[in-house]
């Protein structure tokens, strides 16, 4: 077993083009999806009808009314091009009274800037509505906009009171390092079905090592690989991008453990259901980026509303994942609270793995 680790290795240094392409791409993908944007803040540009009055001011009254939105004044074009191109999520078109919201696709974030738009609008137009009663509206709207509110409402969630909500750039990190670490695990474990297709793992299976030690070195080089790679991620972009993943580092590291696991048993079930490498190289692909929809690394499964995709998604290692991240890094829970996730994700691997070496061994 040590020898065909050793031996995995080996082959790992010179030829290190698929493992590196795959972290390099996954910080590229975080980069580009997530930015690097501290606070978490979504940027929404805003512009205004021609016949608004002191458009800068509206767009301070907006940025003071929330956390989780920075609104920026632009103009109608650059606003949709912006949106038109991926920049940005949304552009806001603000007018007397109402307000358009123009995005390419629905995300969970969507309801929570509705409710901005909504209630500052609202406001306004029950302050227009009331100085329309006065003798001199403009001193009276004045003189509202500078008392300072009475009483202060927050909203807490039971067992939420550390969190900071959803947050786009954990998303993007957690989603893309997953993603990535598929490849980098199924290929790697890939050698197995291009030795057995060369011949090579028959002399292997005749030497004096035992069957079961033959595919714990493969495994553990893959387990160990897929583990570095996605903790490697995780930290660099805590550490030097200032990502706030959260102090539960140990929760997070367990989790990637009961993960990358599943993914390695996966991957055994997958090469016994192929018949050869080509075949291999073909099904990685379609099999990778289907559990990344489905599971919720592009997107969050908040949005998801097809009740058939949600009920595939029970059986996809990624979405136990996301799920328990989330939860740790977003929410403030610890490890007591994502038992649940890393059991099911233990479960999977168990099964497939069973299932994986069996059907290896009925083709061999």
């Amino acid at each position: 077993m040590k020898a065909i680790f050793k031996l995995q290795w080996q082959r790992l240094k010179r030829e290190p083009l698929l493992t590196g392409s795959m972290v390099l791409m996954t910080i590229v993908f975080i980069m580009v999806m997530g930015g690097f944007n501290a606070t978490g803040q979504v940027t929404v540009p805003v512009y205004f009808q021609s016949d608004i009055d002191h458009p800068d001011k509206w767009v301070e009254e907006l940025n003071e009314s929330t956390e989780v939105f920075k609104f920026v004044k632009t103009n109608e074009n650059a606003a949709i091009e912006g949106v038109a191109l991926g920049e940005y999520y949304y552009a806001v078109k603000l007018m007397p009274g109402d307000y358009r919201i123009l995005m390419m696709a629905e995300n969970n974030q969507l309801y929570s800037l509705d409710q901005v738009l909504n209630q500052y609008i609202s406001s306004k137009n029950l302050l227009s509505e009331v100085a329309t009663q006065v003798e001199d509206p403009k001193p009276f709207v004045q003189k509202i906009n500078e008392v300072e509110p009475i009483l202060t409402v927050n909203r807490v969630i039971e067992g939420e009171e550390d969190s900071d909500g959803y947050n786009q750039q954990l998303q993007t990190l957690f989603g893309m390092t997953l993603f990535f670490s598929l490849y980098t695990i199924m290929f790697s474990l890939g050698k197995i079905a291009l030795e057995k297709q060369t011949g090579t793992m028959n002399r292997i299976i005749l030497s004096p090592i035992k069957k079961w030690q033959v595919y714990l070195g493969y495994m553990s080089f893959s387990y160990l690989l897929g583990f570095v790679q996605i903790v490697s991620v995780i930290l660099l972009f805590k550490y030097l991008f200032g990502f706030e993943v959260g102090n539960h580092m140990p929760a997070i590291i367990l989790t990637v453990a009961c993960f990358v696991f599943a993914i390695v048993s996966l991957a055994m079930l997958v090469l016994g259901l192929v018949k050869n490498y080509q075949q291999l190289n073909a099904v990685i692909p379609i099999v990778t980026v289907s559990m990344a929809m489905i599971g919720g690394a592009f997107w969050p499964l908040d949005i998801v509303s097809n009740r058939f995709i949600l009920a595939i998604a029970k059986i996809d290692p990624i979405a136990y994942a996301m799920e328990a991240l989330q939860s740790i890094t977003m929410f403030g829970h610890g490890i007591t609270d994502i038992y649940d996730s890393l059991a099911i994700l233990i479960f999977i691997g168990v099964l497939c793995i069973g299932i994986g070496i069996n059907l290896m061994e009925r083709r061999s």
